[in-house]
């Protein structure tokens, strides 16, 4: 055993929300330290929405090295920061906390854990080719045009359940290449697609399945679900019977939180094991 002098000092990080009990944080970046046998710990925080700012100011007090922040915390993690990266300003919300020097830095890793998964399945190259349809107009889909904008993709089109809010995003993000589609039009949105994504709430456990169908779609477009319950959506079932290839929500879960954990504990998060099967187990059993 090593003297206590130079033994690694253990690092506390966690995930703050409202509520939290649901997250899969903990569990992924548990597994992840103790594969690499690192000393440190990960931990749910509930933190209330109306002393979420001072929550996180005073984190720079504490030996707390950073958190993850989910809904509907994004946008008080932001504003309580010194400082923000530009994937944070991008977006002007924060999925991540971390001192660095003294000062309270907010990021965001929503962009990178979209892109990363599906860069891997495409390329770059397609993504610059193609045409992509987003299906709605909240948080999540921010960071996903935010992402496809990064990447150079040359037409997108938004389209959501309320046509005045796929507008308003539109407005806001002002660029030439993005346009939003009435609701009544998003089958002739889908036909012409080569990238569908859906970044709404539609087919997650619980509520109505996404309201289309990927009949016209091209043979060769690529479905990708952000929901990750369940494990395949009313989407991906229907992409997969027509033969079309897809991407999950667990793909970007995974993905963003690996910027997230080396920003934490210094180093980068094993490549050699694929903690999928290991969350989805957790989903289906309700133990975190």
């Amino acid at each position: 055993m090593k003297p206590a002098a130079e033994r690694p000092i253990p690092k506390l990080a966690g995930v703050c929300g409202w509520p939290i009990h649901h997250s899969l944080s903990p569990l992924l970046h548990s597994w992840w330290l103790k594969h690499l046998a690192l000393p440190g710990a990960y931990v749910p925080f509930a933190v209330d929405p109306k002393t979420a700012v001072a929550a996180f100011r005073s984190l720079k007090q504490t030996s707390i090295v950073g958190v993850n922040v989910t809904l509907p915390l994004k946008t008080a993690a932001f504003e309580s920061a010194d400082i923000a990266t530009e994937d944070a300003q991008k977006l002007g919300v924060a999925n991540c906390l971390y001192k660095s020097r003294g000062q309270l830095v907010a990021h965001n890793t929503d962009l990178e854990g979209f892109a990363a998964p599906l860069i891997a399945k495409i390329g770059v190259d397609r993504l610059q080719s193609g045409s992509v349809l987003v299906i709605g107009a909240g948080g999540a889909s921010r960071a996903v045009l935010g992402a496809l904008l990064s990447l150079g993709v040359p037409e997108i089109c938004l389209v959501n359940r309320t046509d005045a809010k796929a507008e308003s995003l539109v407005d806001q993000v002002n660029v030439p290449s993005l346009y939003a589609l009435p609701w009544s039009r998003r089958q002739e949105a889908a036909a012409r697609a080569d990238l569908i994504i859906n970044a709404s709430a539609a087919g997650m456990s619980g509520k109505p399945a996404l309201d289309l169908s990927l009949e016209d779609c091209r043979d060769s477009a690529l479905i990708y679900d952000l929901i990750y319950t369940p494990r395949v959506t009313p989407l991906m079932k229907a992409a997969q019977a027509r033969g079309l290839d897809t991407l999950g929500g667990l793909e970007m879960l995974i993905a963003q939180a690996r910027p997230s954990f080396k920003l934490f504990y210094g180093v980068a998060p094993p490549t050699d094991i694929d903690p999928t099967d290991m969350l989805f187990a957790a989903l289906k059993s309700g133990k975190r």
